[in-house]
């Protein structure tokens, strides 16, 4: 049954009408019938958004939403973010680079060995490492950093736009910040990759809803862009690297019985610590501004 509220259309190209895909964690993810995004509606109030990003979304995470423990995955995050700056540099060179929701600066820290000006955007109490790892905390937010427009030649967004209410405007807003020729690099969970195609409404991404509000294929995900006044220029699905104990424990959410008894197996085991790229999580692309 399409639903309809003039107040709030689709984030991505306003139309109104929606259809029900279903429910998870309380709330309703429906479908837009004109460009397909799917998405969190209603969108929960900003109190309620906040506090999931509070000192235990780091390390003791609440069921679906967070993560036991980050840090755990440090290693993990350093290899797929080199792997995402080996693609980033084949276009462009070491430049100042923005890194919104930075989280502790593991990608910052990357950048900057590799010769990159590191700049950071967080709203939550994970800045304060960044900070410690001497990385510039420029802004809580895009829209409150204190960047001039036109001065950055790379704004990152590692698995960020799914989580806001207003994609098409943090890309509009990148775009103000971006030097002429500037890139934008983004991954997202790939909601049109084989794994959710077979899934369906089962799909492990779903048992995120209120953590992520919005769920991207590769064509939303170029419409997003389209509608932020941008171009992209490669999107492709890539892996995720984290280590098995992060597997195993997200199986023991969203299999039930067989996927906690898996965890209970390999959780203790010193085979929880291997790294492990998984691949069709996420789709990465590079974008610049329309011509």
């Amino acid at each position: 049954m399409a639903l309809s509220d003039t107040s709030t259309g689709c984030p991505v190209c306003g139309f109104a009408q929606r259809v029900r895909v279903g429910e998870w964690n309380q709330l309703t993810i429906v479908a837009c019938p004109q460009c397909g995004q799917r998405y969190v509606w209603p969108v929960p109030s900003e109190a309620v958004l906040n506090a999931i990003y509070d000192q235990n979304y780091y390390g003791g995470g609440r069921g679906s939403l967070g993560f036991s423990d980050y840090a755990a995955l440090a290693a993990g995050r350093r290899r797929m973010f080199s792997r995402h700056l080996d693609r980033i540099e084949r276009v462009m060179k070491p430049g100042r680079v923005l890194d919104v929701g930075c989280a502790t600066g593991d990608f910052l820290v990357v950048a900057r060995e590799r010769g990159w000006e590191p700049l950071g955007v967080d709203p939550s109490p994970a800045r304060e490492q960044a900070q410690a790892a001497g990385l510039p905390m420029v802004g809580h937010t895009l829209h409150d950093a204190k960047v001039a427009p036109s001065s950055i030649d790379l704004v990152t967004f590692w698995d960020v736009l799914e989580h806001v209410p207003d994609p098409v405007d943090q890309l509009r807003r990148a775009s103000e910040l971006l030097k002429p020729d500037g890139v934008v690099a983004i991954t997202v969970p790939n909601a049109g990759g084989a794994l959710a195609r077979i899934s369906g409404r089962r799909w492990f991404g779903y048992k995120t809803a209120g953590e992520h509000l919005q769920f991207f294929t590769a064509p939303t995900l170029q419409r997003t862009f389209a509608a932020a006044g941008m171009a992209v220029e490669g999107l492709r699905p890539v892996a995720w690297s984290c280590t098995v104990g992060f597997l195993v424990n997200r199986l023991a959410l969203y299999l039930g019985p067989p996927g906690r008894l898996a965890n209970r197996v390999l959780a203790p085991s010193p085979l929880s610590r291997m790294i492990v790229d998984v691949p069709q999580v996420n789709q990465f692309a590079l974008a610049r501004r329309a011509a």
